[in-house]
């Protein structure tokens, strides 16, 4: 038996749905404060239970149910969202199953992984055109968009802050890097872009079922560039692809992309390198953050692989951002 905080809405809503919370199996998170368990009966169920006040403003389970249920209308394979009660913080989800395309991939060859990697950037496209549509702002609890200033303080100072100083103990002022920071953002989104974006899209938020991958961790999508996603899934940590992954799925995903919207691929290119380099900063802040003070070692084994990444990604532009290539080679 699991620790689950039991109700009498719970248990009439998942008896209507004939599961039961008997013999409730918890399932393995992410890096987020939500628990997520298995509810057995026919089919099976997730429950998500994260408890918070529900107050006025808009929280991530409200964040969840707006955007799952928007993709959801968009036919964007998220799971289909059957219940939630916002003064208990718990909602009854579609199960997708145990297989992410992390696990999917393992040990498996060149072309089942060009086969999956195509499906899920064809999806992201799609995801990203319906997804705009009709989306509102108002459904994010954290910030409506993408822009400069957010790569600024929610990528490129989580870094510093959560990775640099934090987890390897430097101490490097914000004001050090300021200027390469803002350089940074204001080449990563040259223009305002209004696409949907998902912000984690990577291998361990697609699983596999029935023959298709289905997408989840969507509550903390909101509007933004098209080319974060696609970084977050071609220089996935989890993953490790070589770079010659990355420039041949990336050139699948612009084939693809053009025929949906009219994109200047150079434009895009330029944008997509920057914000990969955004993407790589948050996301060795992220794993620092969960590893030092959530306490999640789990995720310190790929930070070398993101710094890696980070290194690499700073040698094909040299002098382009001087202080943060000074820092990095002493990492």
């Amino acid at each position: 038996m699991v620790d689950l905080y039991y109700t009498r809405n719970l248990q009439e809503a998942v008896a209507r749905r004939g599961a039961t919370l008997e013999l409730a199996q918890m399932l393995a998170g992410d890096g987020s404060d939500r628990k997520f368990f298995r509810l057995f009966g026919s089919p099976t169920l997730v429950l998500l239970s994260h408890p918070e006040p529900p107050g006025e403003a808009v929280n991530e389970n409200d964040s969840y149910f707006f955007i799952g249920r928007h993709l959801w209308a968009k036919g964007v394979p998220v799971p289909e969202i059957y219940e939630y009660h916002r003064e208990e913080g718990w909602m009854l989800l579609e199960d997708l199953g145990d297989i992410t395309l992390q696990t999917a991939l393992k040990g498996r060859g060149e072309e089942m992984r060009r086969y999956w990697y195509r499906q899920a950037l064809g999806l992201l496209v799609h995801m990203q055109v319906e997804g705009a549509a009709s989306f509102d702002p108002t459904w994010c609890f954290d910030t409506p968009e993408v822009n400069r200033a957010f790569l600024v303080d929610r990528e490129c100072a989580y870094f510093l802050g959560a990775f640099l100083n934090h987890y390897l103990g430097l101490k490097v002022p914000l004001e050090e890097l300021l200027p390469d920071f803002g350089r940074l953002a204001s080449r990563a989104v040259p223009d305002r872009e209004a696409y949907f974006l998902h912000r984690d899209f990577q291998s361990r938020n697609l699983f596999l079922k029935d023959g298709r991958l289905r997408v989840v961790d969507f509550q903390g999508g909101r509007l933004g560039p098209l080319g974060y996603d696609v970084a977050a899934l071609l220089i996935d940590p989890y993953m490790a692809l070589e770079p010659r992954w990355e420039r041949e799925l990336l050139a699948f995903y612009l084939d693809e992309l053009q025929t949906r919207v009219s994109v200047d691929a150079q434009v895009f290119m330029e944008a997509y390198y920057h914000l990969a380099l955004c993407r790589n900063l948050q996301v060795l802040g992220a794993y620092a953050y969960l590893t030092k003070a959530k306490g999640k070692e789990y995720f310190a084994r790929f930070i070398p692989v993101a710094v890696k990444s980070l290194r690499r990604r700073l040698k094909e532009r040299p002098g382009e951002f001087p202080r943060l290539e000074k820092v990095v080679e002493k990492l």
